[in-house]
């Protein structure tokens, strides 16, 4: 509603200037315990700097909003939140290059852009671009102001860019690899770069840049489907990389000191990848925890410090009073926009062709995940996410809900949130399906009392049918485009018939796509609906 308007006529809106913090502060008034609002709730792997002079970090993350907050990080100290505004999608890069501190981040056009901070003062966000992404960048600067900036395309493969002061940016530099995540990166030397990446194996590897060349990718081993972070002491000639482990949530860290120790067990239960960075002899790693807040970890030398949390996270937004007791079917708009939607449930045969689609594609979609799928599929779950695609809650283990108690449906609902903010770091309040689209007037406002809207669509392409039932990739296409009209929710599925083995709404949509954009149509994804 009062959102797609915005959606429709920028791809990043840049906000109000917002007062920076005074030239040459030592850092953040002293905070322990801070607050966060509903809009300061931080989503995604956040990105972390080191102060040029040793002092501190500035960190970004993007809130729940979509936002992008700043804040100072100072001897375990939290400065109040700074609002930079604009909109990404998934998480936000910095970097200090002539002194000064860069944000970058995915715009909702699928291009980088940039914010830079200029004698104190914000400056507005600003379009990089050339290149359609796929994931998150990551960035790293250099004293006489040239960046070196890392993406993940289309195609998942990892690609850079560097820019020169007097010159400007260069073109796009494929690197090779097929990705899992975002990149990370981090000077090792005057002249020297080290990118870490996951790929698809879910393994972590590492590229290096000396002497203006590339080494091929080598295998750090261990095993994550979140992006890594990596930091570096170059005086010390010291190397950290730090994941979140796929099998147990916690955080694992390998050190280069000469030679690369084995990977170390730091714990802590996380959700996410976390970032790191180093500055006057400390090197900092933050990371979101199960409570969604950050958590941040110091070591100097090889002492590491404990896990603190930053602030407390906010409570989620309330349900709108003008969606609660109603199941949505449409967004509420004359513009011609559309919804793509698809149900994650029994299968993800089809989720690495709907993902190379709509990637290629460069479309939005939202993706309503069954707790059992997240558990059951958790690289394509963490995939999708990484992807930058919007997930929504579809039940625990997709009962009827007017089958069940009110207390079976609620653990339910509770259920799948779990399994999909531990499995995959996203939250997916507050998007809920119902399954087989099966609710009483009841369960529409017990789902409302969890902090959910429910979502139903305008039209099911019946692709789950399957060509046992009589369709195919033809009629589901044909189906979705008849029932085109502004504000249309499409209701498609990521499993394959379980009789025939189709995967015919993934097969179908790049002629939906093509067919709604010949028709005049864009796409958003369900949080145009708060």
């Amino acid at each position: 509603m009062k959102r797609v308007a915005a959606m429709l006529t920028a791809a990043l809106l840049p906000s109000t200037l917002m007062a920076a913090l005074p030239a040459g502060a030592s850092g953040p008034p002293a905070a322990s315990a801070l607050t966060a609002a509903p809009a300061d709730v931080p989503t995604h792997v956040p990105g972390i700097a080191g102060w040029p002079n040793g002092k501190g970090f500035d960190v970004v993350y993007r809130a729940s909003t979509e936002k992008i907050a700043f804040r100072r990080l100072v001897d375990g100290a939290w400065s109040a939140p700074i609002d930079l505004g604009g909109r990404l999608v998934g998480g936000a890069a910095i970097t200090f290059a002539g002194g000064r501190p860069h944000v970058f981040g995915r715009g909702t056009d699928g291009q980088l852009w940039q914010r830079v901070r200029v004698s104190g003062t914000w400056q507005a966000w600003t379009k990089v671009g050339g290149l359609v992404l796929s994931s998150a960048p990551a960035a790293a600067g250099r004293p006489d102001g040239r960046i070196d900036v890392f993406a993940r395309d289309a195609a998942d493969r990892l690609q850079t860019r560097t820019y020169t002061p007097g010159t400007g940016w260069g073109a796009w530099t494929s690197l090779g690899g097929t990705l899992n995540s975002a990149p990370a990166v981090i000077m090792t030397g005057p002249d020297s770069l080290r990118v870490v990446a996951t790929h698809q194996d879910s393994t972590v590897r590492t590229r290096t840049l000396s002497g203006g060349t590339w080494s091929d990718w080598a295998s750090l081993g261990g095993r994550t489907y979140s992006a890594p972070a990596v930091a570096a002491d170059p005086a010390a000639g010291r190397t950290w990389v730090a994941i979140r482990d796929a099998e147990t949530n916690r955080l694992h860290l390998r050190t280069l000191s000469g030679t690369w120790s084995a990977w170390q067990v730091m714990g802590g239960r996380h959700i996410d990848g976390p970032a790191a960075s180093f500055t006057g002899g400390k090197a900092a790693v933050i990371v979101r925890g199960r409570d969604g807040a950050l958590w941040a970890r110091t070591v100097t030398g090889t002492t590491w410090s404990a896990e603190t949390r930053a602030w407390v996270p906010g409570p989620p937004y309330a349900v709108p009073s003008a969606l609660r007791g109603k199941n949505v079917t449409r967004i509420s708009t004359t513009a011609k926009v559309a919804a793509l939607t698809f149900d994650c449930a029994w299968s993800a045969a089809g989720v690495p062709s709907i993902r190379a689609t709509l990637q290629r594609e460069n479309v939005p979609a939202t993706f309503f995940l069954v707790g059992d799928f997240a558990r059951m599929f958790p690289v394509n779950a963490n995939r999708l996410t990484a992807s930058g695609f919007l997930i929504g809650n579809h039940s625990d283990n997709h009962p009827n809900f007017t089958k069940i108690s009110d207390v079976t449906a609620r653990t339910e609902i509770t259920g799948a949130r779990t399994a999909i903010l531990n499995g995959n770091g996203a939250e997916p309040r507050p998007l809920f399906r119902f399954p087989y689209g099966a609710y009483t007037a009841s369960d529409v406002t017990l789902v409302n009392g969890q902090g959910y809207i429910p979502v139903g669509w305008t039209v099911d392409s019946l692709g789950w049918k399957g060509t046992s039932g009589g369709q195919t990739a033809a009629k589901v296409a044909a189906r979705v485009l008849a029932a085109a009209k502004p504000g249309m929710i499409v209701l498609m599925h990521v499993g394959d018939n379980p009789d025939d083995g189709t995967t015919l709404d993934a097969d179908a949509l790049p002629a939906i796509i093509k067919g709604l954009r010949d028709r005049g149509y864009t796409f958003t994804t369900l949080d145009a609906l708060y």
